[in-house]
């Protein structure tokens, strides 16, 4: 039990405290602002992904500039100008002026407009046309009420 342990919780400690070395000392803004900033910029090397997740040498450089730059208490906007002059709005990962409402918009309305349309139309091809009741013509009921007195149904 005590090798299992060793082998096992002795390096997962050491790890958590190698990283724990590695992260910086930041307040909890700077952390946040850290946070939010790795999470907006996109790795200009392959402009996929946010230099959080990517782990290109470009991306490992922005990381480790972007903490100097939080460190050194340059403010959120500062940050995302430098990186728009050096590299141009394709660096934000959500750019300004790109909001569409009517993205969203178009499709409700579509629905809205579309389903009472749809419902009216099945129900008139539901809907049978009704035929006016006719009564049956008087030698008809003569002819069945002698059969069914006579016994033959």
């Amino acid at each position: 039990m005590f090798r299992l342990v060793c082998v096992i919780v002795l390096p997962l400690v050491f790890i958590g405290v190698g990283h724990a070395a590695n992260e910086p000392a930041f307040t909890p803004v700077q952390a946040e602002r850290y946070s939010k900033l790795t999470r907006e910029l996109i790795a200009p090397c392959c402009w996929r992904e946010p230099i959080a997740i990517h782990r290109s040498e470009e991306s490992m450089q922005m990381l480790a500039e972007v903490e100097q730059l939080v460190a050194a208490g340059r403010s959120e906007e500062e940050i995302k100008a430098l990186y728009v002059s050096r590299y141009g709005v394709r660096i934000l990962a959500d750019p300004p002026g790109n909001e569409r409402p009517w993205l969203y918009y178009t499709p409700v309305l579509l629905l809205v407009t579309a389903l009472p349309l749809a419902a009216w139309r099945l129900r008139s091809l539901v809907r049978s046309p009704t035929a006016p009741e006719r009564s049956p013509s008087p030698e008809l009921l003569a002819r069945v009420r002698k059969e069914t007195e006579s016994g033959l149904i």
